[in-house]
């Protein structure tokens, strides 16, 4: 199975009370400091939930979607957990 096997994506998950979506399509302020978490730091802000804050990667996938003229947009998601 790509990505995993479901026990290790269930090891995982086990004792996660509390996720976080990181995307490239918003900017947000991290939940426990002054920290920006910004679409175009992407890879900064998830590095940043897991090494400043103790988060696990559960999850990150590209997703596209559609804007309000029809065009295609195509944006970066992450969820971490802890």
């Amino acid at each position: 199975m790509k990505g995993g096997s479901r026990m290790e994506n269930e090891r995982i998950r086990t004792g996660i009370s509390h996720a976080v979506h990181i995307s490239t399509n918003t900017a947000t302020g991290c939940r426990h400091c002054r920290f920006s978490i910004d679409g175009k730091r992407f890879e900064e802000s998830v590095n940043h939930y897991v090494e400043e804050h103790g988060y696990k990667v559960l999850h990150i996938v590209t997703e596209t979607d559609r804007d309000s003229p029809g065009q295609l947009r195509r944006y970066s998601l992450a969820v971490v957990g802890k």
